[in-house]
């Protein structure tokens, strides 16, 4: 696998919350470039997270495995990097990773992003297989996330009046036998995308924009499922959202993990930079790539809280 050369990586560490694992486990991994989301393995010991270029040129799925205590260097995982991938996701049994990609399509023509799966089993990844057409289609496809049944909840492209919303591919049998276009409670007339299904299905988390009431830019919502059917969604608190992009939310192990746009102290400090320039020594160019290259720069950083701060009991 090729070495993914990052500028800065920036591992934050907390004691895991699991019995399995008691060393520390990384909150997030942020390069200074832009991380779009993040996924674990159930075991909790390989962690997935996209990288993607500026003007989103390229993107490509990186990994890292925890080995005796200690996590490795990002790379490009070894069925990513030749065509753009996004939005990797453990099924919750480990033994596949759901991704969307670019990658030519096995029986049609098309540019148009579809789902694909891969096996995994003690650090080796198979080959990329798209899913089935009942799912794939000339519109477009991101985000999967599984349920234990099966039932596979993704965004797409499908309607032009609603633009983006979010669909449940329902398994029966070991195969996924019909799409269903989720209700009122969850899709609207404006965006809804990077939908995470709770693997009991008991609350969906998602993202959406342009709704009345968002505090800006894209933010994430919860919708609790009672009688079978997704209820009324709630914005998150302030603690998620901001007046950026904040999205592809995640729950692993009782924390959940947001990617966001916001600035930090660290992408702060970018404009501190150019007001101490002016009073006191110039800035120079090192000074100014290490500033520009940070996490916290406006660029796809992740984040992590624990869930109770967002989920009612």
């Amino acid at each position: 696998m090729r070495t993914l050369c990052l500028l800065a990586l920036v591992l934050i560490c907390t004691p895991f919350a699991s019995k399995a694992m008691a060393e520390p486990v990384p909150l997030w991994f942020n390069s200074g470039m832009n991380n779009r989301d993040i996924s674990f393995s159930p075991s909790g010991d390989v962690v997935l997270t996209t990288i993607v270029s500026p003007k989103n040129l390229f993107s490509a799925i990186a990994v890292s495995f925890r080995r005796d205590g200690k996590w490795s260097e990002l790379e490009i995982a070894p069925f990513s990097g030749k065509y753009q991938d996004i939005e990797a996701f453990f099924t919750p049994d480990g033994s596949q990773v759901l991704f969307a990609s670019k990658r030519p399509k096995p029986d049609r023509e098309g540019d148009d992003w579809d789902l694909w799966r891969v096996s995994y089993s003690k650090g080796d990844f198979g080959m990329p297989e798209a899913l089935p057409s009942v799912i794939n289609s000339t519109g477009d496809e991101f985000y999967p996330s599984q349920a234990n049944n099966g039932n596979l909840y993704f965004t797409a492209t499908r309607n032009k009046e609603t633009r983006e919303d979010i669909y449940r591919a329902v398994m029966e049998d070991g195969e996924y036998t019909r799409i269903e276009r989720l209700g009122d409670g969850v899709n609207s007339s404006t965006w809804e995308f990077n939908a995470f299904i709770d693997p009991d299905e008991r609350y969906l988390i998602f993202g959406s924009q342009r709704r009345e009431g968002e505090i800006g830019g894209g933010d994430l919502y919860i919708s609790y499922r009672q009688s079978g059917k997704f209820q009324e969604a709630q914005i998150l608190p302030d603690s998620v959202n901001t007046k950026r992009l904040d999205y592809c939310p995640l729950v692993f192990d009782n924390r959940f993990y947001f990617t966001s746009e916001r600035t930090t102290p660290i992408g702060s400090s970018i404009k501190n930079s150019f007001k101490s320039s002016k009073t006191n020594s110039p800035l120079n160019m090192k000074k100014l790539t290490a500033q520009f290259t940070s996490p916290g720069n406006g660029l796809g950083d992740v984040y992590s809280i624990p869930l109770s701060e967002i989920t009612n009991p």
